[in-house]
């Protein structure tokens, strides 16, 4: 390698690099770190790329980069624990064009540190377009022959993204922070991540969510399918290697991690398949002894030294040499094709304990040869789900969901609100919790019978749905009592939803009154027995509201002291002019 002059030595030592974490975007658990370069505005130079640009046109970008390499690499090895994650390292694409790049230069250097090349992630990114495609793959193909992973950066934002994708088949794809900023509002850009994800799933690839800033893009990136995450949400990047954490805990919260039922999680585990998988850099003999020791095996799951899934291996890639005598003879020859055991690795969809069904399902129906999923949890292999086993999945759920669904209103009972209420309190979320309560329900009920009294109760349900957003949650608790959750947002404040709340009661105050004869309406009441049989005036149906906010400050810790809580405020909602008791604000 050609030696550098002293001003690039000068520049080595003045340049410094910051490390920002990639975690799984279920657990919080870190997988990597992204090494970016800083202090190239101290060398006199506008961004990054100019001072790359000079570096190309001097004709040293290979010889210099592989310096970088060097430094990258050895304060890597500075990070606690660096031997389980991986380092991603962005690659300018002209280096291949540089007539002294060589190969093998990288390998000695991870060795030197005793680092395994499958921890090193090639960053590719589409800002520089390629201009010989027949070498860039050859180098691609060159760089995965050695071990690395390839990552395609900025997905979606560059001129070359599905040249890049085609030619590089990467490991990782890095969804770009511009579909991904403010995506919980814009629809249009939720529709592109979502179909980006469902291509790199059909591809076999991994995809990292990059640039989420907060807990509302996040939940929507766990939505679509991504596996990983990368943000300021998560940390931003640090110069201090002692900064970076093996778990990030406002990832790991329990209402990040699970919105949904656990019961889901439960049925999954229920039907899930433990077969014994075999790593990635096994020999060939290895995987047919595991195949021998169990028969009924058809597919072997194949995972990393981290036991991350890749694939699988199915019986019928190897017939060939199951069927031909010199087969296993073959597997053990290093010079034959037929001994790699990545040549015989299929794509499955890989899809976490954690995602929603409806998720899981999607990614598997996108890849149609496929013969079930791979589930994994914190990153890390659990079992298989065939295609049947999720059609009882889905099949045991929705039966679980019939039984709790109220018959009349169809919304969800109390199991789940119970469910929901407990996530939230755990959790410590910001959010609005409503317990609504008819006035007067049951003198109505006696008095225009029990098939009036359930029409009211479909008006009230069908109000909710009209009045409050749809992204609230909403449950019957039973009989003319109800249940609502609204998570704060930005465009979901403490007093907007109070205000909708409250519209909702003089809303239904107004509309309930046609379900009165003339004379009742005129009068403002009904005329009829009490409990003790004495004849009294009962005024028109109401429904009053004890609103309660979680989160922060709030001093209501349990599900019954939530409880308890509405059953003692139900009386002062009653009694007050709006028909209204708002706790916590």
């Amino acid at each position: 390698m050609e030696p550098l002059h002293p001003i690039y030595h000068h520049f080595l030592e003045i340049l410094d690099v910051a490390f920002q974490p990639i975690v799984d975007i279920h657990s919080g658990a870190i997988f990597g770190v992204e090494a970016l370069l800083r202090g190239t505005d101290t060398l006199g130079y506008d961004s990054i790329a100019s001072f790359f640009d000079r570096l190309y046109e001097e004709n040293i970008l290979y010889t210099f980069d592989l310096r970088l390499r060097e430094k990258v690499i050895e304060k890597f090895s500075l990070i606690e624990g660096y031997e389980t994650i991986k380092l991603f390292y962005n690659i300018d694409n002209r280096v291949l064009e540089m007539t002294n790049f060589s190969k093998g230069n990288t390998v000695h250097i991870l060795r030197r540190y005793g680092i395994d090349t499958k921890a090193m992630v090639f960053e590719v990114s589409e800002h520089n377009e390629i201009i010989d495609t027949e070498h860039f793959t050859k180098l691609m193909l060159h760089y995965r022959d050695e071990g690395f992973c390839i990552a395609i950066d900025d997905f979606g934002i560059g001129h070359s993204g599905y040249k890049l994708l085609y030619h590089c088949a990467p490991d990782i794809i890095k969804i770009d922070r511009f579909f991904l900023t403010s995506i919980d509002k814009e629809p249009k850009k939720k529709l592109l991540a979502r179909n980006m994800v469902q291509l790199a799933t059909l591809l076999g690839c991994r995809v990292i969510a990059e640039g989420v800033e907060n807990e509302r893009e996040l939940l929507v990136c766990k939505e679509i399918g991504c596996q990983m995450v990368q943000g300021y949400f998560i940390q931003r990047p640090t110069l201090d290697c002692t900064q970076i954490m093996h778990k990030y805990p406002q990832v790991a919260s329990n209402f990040v991690q699970n919105k949904r039922s656990k019961s889901d999680e439960n049925i999954i585990l229920k039907r899930l398949e433990v077969l014994k998988p075999i790593m990635i850099g096994d020999s060939m003999e290895s995987l047919l002894n595991l195949l021998n020791e169990n028969k009924e095996m058809f597919l072997v799951p194949v995972v990393d030294t981290s036991m991350h899934p890749i694939g699988i291996v199915h019986e019928h890639q190897l017939k060939s040499i199951a069927c031909s005598p010199y087969g296993r003879s073959l597997t053990q020859n290093r010079s034959s094709n037929l001994s790699a055991l990545e040549t015989y690795i299929e794509p499955i969809p890989v899809v976490d304990l954690t995602m929603p069904l409806e998720t899981i399902i999607e990614l598997f129906s996108l890849s149609q040869n496929a013969p079930g999923v791979l589930v994994m949890e914190s990153s890390r292999y659990i079992g298989y789900l065939s295609a049947r086993e999720m059609i009882e999945v889905v099949h045991e759920r929705n039966l679980i969901r019939a039984r709790d669904e109220n018959p009349l209103t169809r919304l969800p009972g109390n199991f789940r609100i119970n469910e929901y209420t407990a996530s939230i309190i755990e959790s410590g979320t910001d959010a609005v919790l409503a317990y609504f309560d008819f006035d007067h329900f049951k003198p109505y009920n006696d008095y225009y019978g029990f098939r009036n009294g359930d029409r009211v109760i479909l008006l009230f349900t069908d109000l909710m749905h009209k009045v409050l957003s749809q992204e609230y949650f909403k449950g019957h608790i039973g009989g003319d009592d109800f249940f609502v959750v609204a998570t704060l947002k930005n465009e979901h404040t403490f007093d907007r939803v109070c205000n909708e709340i409250e519209r909702l009661i003089l809303t239904f105050s107004d509309e309930v009154r046609e379900f009165y004869e003339p004379k009742d309406r005129e009068r403002g009441c009904i005329v009829t027995e009490d409990r003790e049989g004495n004849m009294r005036e009962f005024k028109l149906l109401g429904v009053s509201s004890v609103v309660v906010r979680m989160g922060g400050t709030s001093a209501i810790a349990t599900s019954e002291h939530l409880q308890r809580t509405f059953a003692i405020e139900k009386k002062t909602a009653k009694k007050s002019p709006n028909h209204m008791s708002i706790i916590g604000y």
